[in-house]
């Protein structure tokens, strides 16, 4: 009897300690939905509350209702809890009374009950939000997204506002010395988001870069800070797991022209996270243990430079809620001190091409790795203390050219930072589409002797390496080329016990003469430029997706292959519309290989939940190198075939790949490609574009 008894309590208490197990596992699994997971993660992108003049947040109605229901669930499910200990108290300590015993087990029926109400609740609450676009994960709802696709808020300043930064989107294995650039579409007000913090009246720079106790917290301008903490308003660079600010941001920037409409301003900035006041060096991101994610977001407290209009935000034509910018990437546990060489030149060295390249050309020098902007942009001349060549201001590139003037133009980063490309920007001639062709100066000095037809003259240039420290490639700061992570220039790529060449540079080191520099670790190359207008327009031969291609994957390459090496900066000028029109547009910066024929295009996942047609554009702003237009606009026509993404190969030279090409075979401006057809322009693009829209709903 005593035994049976047992059993009983046993039963009375397993069946209690289930209820109570069920009841707890609920309550937490709703509670943890109330813990929004990291606003700048992947799921949260665009729901992160952004700062505004009255201090309210922008958080989306959808997601506030969401809240709401879930701390009503979770207040629920604690009541819950307490009827279910209570009906448990009552029936451990009945000692044989039945009508205690009725009370427990009403109480426990009762709950049950109400469990199962909640869980219906619950599930028809889940079902209508992912309906609203509330998505579920885990808990109830974490992200705010428009229905069937993806969020990305934010993220379309990437080729609308940001032109590029790096660590590019997304980035793994990110060296944890790095430095972090940006680069935006138009020039920015430097005095709306950066302090003079060394005190010395010039914004974006460092003082005492010559002495051995630089430091880089305590000599170089600061990136504004609110209430001494880095804030999203500005500039913000921060852990993404825990939302940990890095201590400061110094800042580092100069003044270049943009080649597409040649304004003089700051467009890309160069930050040194500062994880260690107290360390010269500033300290490294990450730790030596794991990988370490961090997102940098830039806010609508950054103004451009632009006094007509008052300037304006930098985001002030962005889409309602998207006055910001933000991206992740994940530092490696490793630091980098691997050199950066070149691995490309335009024009090729007079040894590769003896007879010359036409003087419309662009000049580009192509790295291993992204490079530090610093001392690398800008525009050459001939004040130089150097007599006899032409230097970059900075004295950081040299050109010289014995009957040539000084090349008029400048320098840009563009590639991702991984190719140097020289615009000139002395006219003197005009393309198919009536735009200027711009040449380096051949042969124009006064007295000059050129013979030959056509008359030449060869150019010299070299880039200078950076200092290096204790033998090793650690470079001393802003003392020449260097990567990323500052490490020297290794001008010949043939240091392979990891040390710079026996007659690289040390902090000591000065070299007075030109050609005195022609030597490791500093690149240098001759090239000669003929008296002649290359005015060849490029075409696509290959396109990847092709034509009409359908059911492409979501991550799937976008790519350009041309006839041509092109322009590296015109890539940007490459456009993609959506249809229909997606709230957030498509992030994208392009990507060009080291052939330079190439335009690969990353960009966001194309939406492979719903259908969603995506027209790129390529207009006659895409240029090659000899700044030749992309018209008449041959490319390849008609859809690709089932079940394939490229294009067929188009090459109106062969004969038997001319039939693949949408030919424009006038060179009159009236006629281009559409969509694989050839068609008027009567009305230009927007005909077609349109056209498109209406054969593809």
């Amino acid at each position: 009897m005593l035994q049976w008894l047992s059993k009983i309590r046993f039963l009375k208490t397993a069946t209690i300690l289930g209820l109570f197990l069920v009841a707890v596992f609920f309550v937490f699994n709703t509670a943890s939905a109330q813990s929004v997971a990291d606003p700048n993660g992947t799921v949260l992108q665009g729901v992160k509350i952004i700062e505004q003049p009255l201090g309210l947040p922008t958080l989306d109605i959808r997601l506030i209702i969401a809240r709401i229901i879930r701390v009503a669930l979770s207040l629920v499910g604690i009541v819950l809890v307490c009827l279910m200990i209570y009906a448990g108290y009552l029936w451990m300590t009945a000692g044989g009374n039945d009508e205690q015993i009725t009370q427990s087990k009403s109480i426990i029926r009762n709950a049950v009950i109400g469990l199962a109400i909640i869980l219906s609740a619950y599930s028809i609450v889940s079902y209508i939000m992912k309906i609203l676009g509330v998505q579920d994960s885990g808990g109830l709802a974490t992200a705010v997204y428009a229905p069937g696709t993806q969020n990305f808020t934010g993220s379309g300043a990437l080729g609308k506002v940001v032109k590029d930064h790096y660590p590019a989107r997304n980035q793994k294995d990110v060296p944890r010395n790095t430095k972090i650039v940006i680069t935006f579409k138009r020039p920015v007000l430097l005095s709306s988001f950066v302090e003079d913090y060394n005190h010395n009246n010039i914004l974006g720079d460092c003082i005492n870069t010559n002495s051995s106790n630089f430091n880089w917290f305590n000599d170089c301008d600061h990136v504004v800070s609110s209430t001494g903490k880095l804030s999203d308003k500005y500039i913000n660079v921060s852990q993404s797991d825990n939302g940990q600010s890095v201590q400061a941001l110094v800042i580092t920037a100069t003044t270049t022209v943009n080649p597409v409409n040649n304004i003089a301003g700051i467009y890309t900035i160069v930050l040194k996270p500062i994880v260690d006041s107290t360390n010269p060096k500033g300290g490294y991101l990450g730790n030596e243990n794991n990988m370490v994610p961090y997102t940098v977001h830039l806010g609508d407290g950054i103004l451009a430079d632009d006094d007509t209009n008052g300037n304006p935000s930098i985001f002030q034509n962005q889409n309602v809620g998207n006055n910001f910018y933000f991206w992740q990437f994940t530092c490696s546990n490793l630091l980098d001190n691997e050199p950066p060489y070149v691995t490309s030149v335009f024009p090729n060295s007079i040894n590769a091409n003896p007879g010359g390249e036409a003087k419309n050309s662009v000049i580009q020098i192509s790295f291993s790795e992204p490079m530090d902007p610093t001392d690398m942009q800008g525009s050459f001349s001939s004040t130089s203390v150097y007599a006899g060549y032409y230097a970059l201001s900075g004295n950081k590139i040299f050109s010289k050219a014995t009957k040539s003037s000084v090349p008029l133009g400048n320098f840009n980063l563009v590639n991702n930072y991984q190719t140097l490309e020289f615009t000139p920007n002395l006219e003197c001639a005009k393309n198919a589409c009536g735009n200027p062709i711009y040449c380096l100066p051949v042969c124009d000095q006064p007295g000059a002797n050129c013979t030959g037809d056509p008359k030449s003259d060869d150019y010299q240039l070299l880039l200078e390496a950076a200092k290096t420290l204790a033998g090793s490639f650690e470079s001393v700061p802003f003392s020449g080329l260097a990567d990323m992570s500052g490490n020297a220039l290794d001008g010949n790529n043939v240091a392979l016990d990891g040390k710079p060449d026996g007659q690289a540079q040390t902090a000591t080191t000065t070299l007075p003469v030109f050609d005195n520099w022609k030597h490791p670790d500093n690149y240098f190359w001759t090239f000669k430029l003929k008296d002649e207008i290359d005015k060849t327009s490029p075409i696509i031969n290959k396109i990847t997706p092709g034509v009409k291609a359908q059911n492409v994957p979501k991550d799937a390459g976008l790519s350009l292959t041309f006839s041509k090496r092109m322009r590296a900066n015109s890539a940007y000028e490459i456009d993609i519309q959506e249809w229909p029109v997606n709230a957030i547009p498509l992030w994208k910066v392009p990507f060009i290989d080291f052939s330079y024929q190439t335009f690969n295009i990353n960009h966001g996942p194309f939406l492979d939940n719903k259908v969603q047609n995506y027209i790129p554009i390529v207009s006659s702003s895409v240029e090659d190198a000899h700044f030749n237009c992309f018209y008449p606009g041959v490319g390849p026509k008609d859809a690709v075939p089932n079940g394939t993404l490229d294009s067929l190969v188009c090459d109106p030279t062969v004969p038997a790949l001319a039939a693949n090409c949408c030919d424009a075979k006038d060179e009159t401006n009236t006629e281009f490609c559409c969509n694989g057809v050839l068609i008027s322009k009567t009305n230009g693009v927007n005909q077609c574009i349109n056209g498109l829209k209406a054969t593809y709903p």
